[in-house]
């Protein structure tokens, strides 16, 4: 439990930032020693305040999810994070990239595909991807070189998942983590209640509404809905309340810092491990992800000690 003063402070400052940000909604919670112990939404979803069980697109976070899939086929000794993906999908130019190298935004590759805007046009297969993509230009960076978000290596991390399981990423992600962690409102498509993607106009009170669609070969690099009762279930696995789905070593693992953004004389402020965020802030460390899609912005963010 928290106290009735931090709470009210927790209410204020989320009806602050709704305002100042010109949110059509928004919904925040707290967790503290593995309890939601504050939960709050502002705004308006289907005529309703939106609640701790109101959908949301989590965006990037599916990457967190994605990363435990591939991982837990490492630990099944199914894949080695040096194996190139070429061992297991012909991917074009990014066959030499290592399965390592995607989940931490090392191999260089491009950071989204080639073409219209995938997050706003509907989704095409693998192959499609890898024709349209993975040419010759695909690599920005020599692999291994330095950190480059990459929305289409986390494609390719959902192909692999399915190509292993011989079914699609996100059942397996259904099957093997959102049913035992008792995730039932974290889904690829919106459940109601759910809020709906806007575009504000800059200087007028005037909503556009965004799109949304199945993102095909790319729906692995961010197409996951979830609500905060979820998002907490799921923040306290990545903290270590595994229920045996993850070794605790692999969970460490998965918070190391790989690749690391920093400025000369100064400490480095982010970095990326395996499916991990991660942030330093004034030597307070912190793990987990952002996310945004069209007319939405997510963040999960846990501290990384007592």
């Amino acid at each position: 439990m928290i106290e009735e003063r931090t709470r009210r402070l927790l209410d204020a400052r989320l009806t602050k930032d709704q305002a100042e940000q010109r949110l059509p909604s928004v919904a925040a919670g707290l967790i503290r020693d593995t309890e939601l112990v504050w939960s709050a939404g502002r705004g308006r979803v289907g005529g309703a305040q939106p609640d701790a069980d109101t959908q949301y697109r989590a965006g990037s976070i599916t990457k967190t999810f994605v990363a435990v899939a591939v991982l837990r086929l490492r630990d099944a000794g199914r894949l080695s994070l040096s194996d190139p993906i070429s061992d297991y999908l012909d991917v074009g130019s990014a066959g030499p990239m290592t399965i390592g190298q995607l989940l931490s935004h090392s191999s260089g590759l491009r950071a989204e595909t080639a073409g219209p805007w995938w997050e706003r046009t509907p989704g095409s297969s693998v192959d499609d991807v890898v024709a349209s993509s993975l040419g010759a230009d695909a690599a920005r960076f020599r692999p291994g070189r330095r950190h480059h978000y990459s929305n289409v290596g986390y494609g390719l991390l959902g192909a692999l998942i399915a190509a292993l399981h011989g079914r699609p990423w996100h059942e397996v992600i259904a099957s093997d983590l959102l049913a035992p962690l008792g995730m039932s409102r974290t889904s690829t498509r919106p459940q109601p209640p759910h809020a709906i993607g806007y575009a504000v106009h800059p200087h007028a009170d005037v909503l556009l509404a965004e799109p949304e669609h199945d993102a095909g070969a790319m729906a692995p690099a961010g197409q996951l809905w979830t609500t905060l009762t979820d998002l907490a279930r799921w923040g306290r696995f990545l903290a270590g309340d595994a229920d045996g789905l993850l070794a605790a070593a692999t969970l460490t693992e998965m918070r190391e810092p790989i690749v690391i953004a920093e400025l000369p004389g100064q400490s480095w402020a982010a970095g990326y491990g395996l499916g991990l965020q991660l942030w330093n802030v004034g030597g307070t460390r912190y793990y987990g992800h952002t996310g945004s899609m069209p007319g939405f912005v997510a963040i999960l963010q846990i501290t990384d000690g007592p």
